[in-house]
């Protein structure tokens, strides 16, 4: 689909001979830099049965080469011949880092539209009075993590039920330890967590906005579920239009196509999800309880 002319030479008027009834010897007014097997389109020969796409034979000199064509033995001439460049061979390497940055376009679009396979939950605990959870701390926030979702704690070993934390821009400062049992809250900066820090040792539930690791050869697998064909298609398109094909414009048509129909099928997923349906009479008037018959 990345067929394109990338030039064109003129055929002299009596250029385009033809002998043994399907040997056809053409001669070009310029250098005509084609080579045997190349694809060509052939135009406005004065004898219409010269012209159409033909394969090259041989080449017999900068300016003349030859293809089969059945016909009469007859010499014409005129009109243009047009090589056809039929697509552009991509390798690994330039391929997988094109199809890298379509893996990750996904991603951006499932998150923006609120996906759950773009969420993750990891457990850790943190020891007492720790103030930050970063790449390099120990423990350390997870590898594929991208941002925080929620964050919830807990005094290790209570086996209490997780208490949500507020996120704040800037963290508050406890002078009393007797208030810092918990942490309560956490910041959220410089690609890392920050926090108050407790003087206890805290379980945290950290849920998180994750990023796929990219593929590295050939054989690498895509792990979201579904996405080949949004992958595909931006990859096409992020190939085109690196060299300037006019079909760029339908690949990014067919992308967007195949990431709705990703995002339909997940929104179609989470309509199943169970969920409470209220009772008939509930929010009939200001003087019934929920869930009960009883009026004031």
């Amino acid at each position: 689909m990345d067929a394109d002319i990338p030039f064109t030479v003129t055929i002299p008027p009596t250029g385009a001979v033809r002998t043994l009834g399907s040997l056809v010897t053409m001669t070009t007014n310029s250098p005509h830099n084609l080579q045997a097997g190349n694809i060509i389109q052939v135009q406005s020969v004065s004898d219409l049965s010269f012209n159409g796409t033909q394969t090259v034979l041989a080449i017999l000199s900068p300016t003349q080469f030859t293809y089969t064509s059945t016909g009469a033995n007859v010499t014409s001439g005129n009109g243009i011949i047009s090589p056809v460049v039929q697509g552009d061979v991509y390798t690994d390497t330039v391929l997988i880092p094109l199809a890298n940055k379509a893996y990750r376009k996904v991603q951006s679009r499932l998150q923006e539209n609120g996906s759950k396979t773009m969420t993750s939950e990891n457990y850790l605990t943190l020891p007492a009075n720790a103030t930050q959870l970063l790449d390099t701390t120990n423990p350390q926030l997870p590898a594929d993590f991208l941002g925080p979702r929620d964050v919830s704690e807990r005094i290790n070993g209570s086996g209490l039920a997780y208490a949500p934390m507020g996120q704040v821009n800037v963290l508050p400062s406890f002078s009393d330890s007797s208030v810092r049992q918990r942490n309560g809250v956490f910041a959220w900066y410089e690609d890392g967590l920050y926090f108050p820090g407790s003087v206890n040792s805290m379980d945290i539930r950290l849920r998180y906005f994750v990023a796929f690791p990219d593929i590295s050869d050939g054989n690498g697998q895509f792990t979201i579920r579904g996405c080949q064909d949004a992958i595909a298609t931006y990859t096409a398109f992020l190939a085109s239009n690196a060299r300037g094909s006019q079909n760029a414009s339908i690949f990014l048509g067919m992308f967007n196509e195949d990431m709705k129909e990703l995002l339909n099928l997940q929104a179609h997923a989470r309509n199943y999800l169970v969920g409470r349906r209220r009772a008939n009479n509930s929010g009939r008037g200001s003087n019934r309880y929920w869930g009960t018959n009883r009026i004031l």
